[in-house]
């Protein structure tokens, strides 16, 4: 997420989102951390108390505490690929392993989003619960390129003319403007996937049938910034739909016994 430092804390943060939804999760619960990165929002759930605490990524870029941490994490085993943007095919657990899993800033990178949703559903137990959040396609400035509208304008002139006025990401200073624009045009189309408000719906549809936006939730418990709009949504209930659209959607699923 976008947020400031302490967002980071997302154990805490979920779990307020599940509370607020009649979820709370024993100790002894079974976590999924979908995408979990170098490892820290999976390190985050461990040190909250909750020791099933699981991470998968599509390849390993964990940063490990211990060497015998390991054992939390587990890859992709049939990713074939080996460019720089890999793609998930299988969750590597069997049907019914998760009381809970939540995936944070990851989906906005997934391609196959709903082959996603139907393995995060799979390793989720009947009665489970989902938590995803991630950043909105028209978001101002897109969180990852830093580019103004970069994930609704991806022409490379525009990005050229934003990289000729020095906007880089942490991975590209040093490149000329040039060289800049050209690998935001290529992640723009190979590194990050917006879908509609309406395809993500239909997705949800199909897959889980029961699931919510929860951004309400979200903005009452965050520590980051975004706490700064949970009075003005709660007096005027339209700007949850403008932090969606322009922000950060945070969605809710549940796995029911009999939805296919």
């Amino acid at each position: 997420m976008s947020e400031d430092s302490s967002a980071q804390r997302v154990a805490a943060l979920n779990l307020a989102i599940l509370k607020s939804r009649g979820v709370t999760l024993s100790p002894e619960a079974t976590i999924l951390d979908y995408g979990c990165g170098s490892g820290r929002f999976t390190y985050d759930h461990l040190d909250a108390g909750f020791p099933n605490t699981f991470g998968y990524d599509v390849k390993n870029y964990v940063e490990l505490r211990r060497p015998e941490d390991a054992a939390h994490f587990r890859f992709d085993p049939k990713r074939a690929s080996a460019d720089s943007f890999p793609r998930m095919t299988q969750v590597p657990w069997p049907d019914d392993s998760f009381d809970y899993v939540f995936a944070s800033s990851v989906f906005e990178h997934v391609r196959d989003q709903e082959l996603a949703y139907r393995e995060i559903r799979r390793v989720m137990r009947p009665g489970g619960v989902f938590i995803n959040m991630f950043p909105s396609k028209w978001r101002p400035i897109e969180p990852h390129m830093f580019v103004p509208f970069g994930a609704v304008l991806p022409w490379k002139a525009w990005y050229r003319l934003w990289a000729a006025l020095g906007i880089r990401n942490g991975f590209q200073e040093g490149l000329s403007a040039a060289e800049v624009a050209e690998q935001n045009r290529r992640y723009s189309r190979e590194g990050v996937n917006y879908p509609s408000g309406s395809e993500i719906a239909h997705m949800m549809d199909r897959v889980f049938g029961d699931w919510e936006y929860v951004e309400d939730a979200f903005v009452e418990n965050s520590p980051g910034r975004s706490r700064l709009v949970a009075r003005p949504m709660r007096l005027f209930p339209p700007l949850r739909l403008l932090y969606r659209f322009a922000h950060m959607r945070v969605i809710l699923a549940r796995k029911g016994p009999t939805h296919a």
